[in-house]
């Protein structure tokens, strides 16, 4: 009799349970919207889920080279112009996105020092110079599964490499490589590809032609595929990362086809580090190789 109530009183437990499940209606996609606010700061918008507390994470695209998570997020535009700001939210039955304009009519790079750092400013028009740091031990360093290949003080004097320069505008984010024709590219096999970082870089960057071997790499006579270069900026996880774009690259070609990234370690008014990740080939990934660069200002003494 006992495990008859007790079964009664389970089944009448679990017919309330059934009674208070419901199935909500899902978000109509109009009704995703973005809620925009200016704040005390020039070119500094917040931006808010209009559908805040009412769906899961959402996830944005603030059209300046970041993204960001999170109901309310903030957005910092250093250039003029019109940015796309895009949000993505799950309205119970897929992932809606929404999208919305922005513009701004004036430059703040108080919002980012790296560009002036980088370029000079909005004052320096004719950019600024930055050179390989030649007269600094470990200049150069190629890593790869934590194993260190450092070039020492003036290890590639007369080699096509130190007297190399990179320009770079704040103005239309322009970029000259000035290299005197000659160019350092990583020589050798990989992955049974002769020489695949020079054919690489012929195919897709310039013009460019074997000068002399320098042990397993090459100086090359290069010309950049276009006249005037061009950089870019992207943020992600609050890191720079510097793109060169048109044939132009820090000193020494270690590929890749689609785009010469680097990552900014740190830079001031006159040194800056940079790390350039192997994309391709696969195996080059698998081995974690990355190269790092010391640069100064053209002109810079180091005390």
């Amino acid at each position: 009799m006992k495990n008859l109530s007790l079964i009664i009183l389970l089944l009448l437990a679990l017919t309330a349970c059934k009674k208070n499940l419901t199935l909500e209606a899902p978000i109509a996609e109009g009704e995703i919207n973005i809620i925009i606010q200016e704040t005390e700061t020039q070119n500094v918008y917040r931006f808010i889920n209009g559908q805040i507390g009412n769906t899961a994470k959402a996830k944005w695209k603030l059209g300046n080279g970041e993204e960001a998570v999170g109901d309310t997020v903030i957005g910092k535009y250093p250039f003029k112009g019109n940015y796309s700001v895009t949000l993505a939210v799950f309205n119970g039955i897929k992932i809606v996105e929404k999208s919305v304009q922005v513009s701004f009519k004036n430059d703040n790079l108080d919002l980012d020092p790296v560009y002036g750092l980088l370029t000079g400013g909005v004052n320096a028009t004719a950019g600024k110079t930055w050179v390989l740091d030649s007269l600094t031990d470990g200049h150069v360093k190629l890593i790869n599964n934590g194993s260190t290949t450092p070039w020492n003080r003036l290890a590639k004097k007369d080699k096509g490499v130190y007297d190399d320069e990179l320009i770079f505008k704040l103005a239309n984010k322009e970029c000259l490589y000035k290299n005197n024709n000659s160019s350092y590219c990583h020589g050798g096999t990989i992955d049974g590809v002769t020489q695949f970082r020079f054919k690489e870089l012929n195919d897709f960057w310039g013009t460019a032609s074997i000068f002399a071997a320098d042990g397993g790499d090459l100086i090359v006579n290069y010309t950049p595929r276009d006249a005037t270069q061009h950089w870019e900026m992207e943020i992600r996880n609050g890191k720079h990362y510097l793109q060169l774009k048109g044939g132009a690259f820090f000193f020494f070609y270690r590929g890749i086809s689609t785009v010469i990234e680097y990552e900014i370690n740190s830079i001031n008014e006159n040194e800056m580090i940079v790390t350039h990740y192997e994309s391709a080939p696969q195996s080059r990934v698998n081995a974690l190789w990355r190269d790092q660069y010391t640069l100064i200002r053209k002109g810079y003494v180091r005390p």
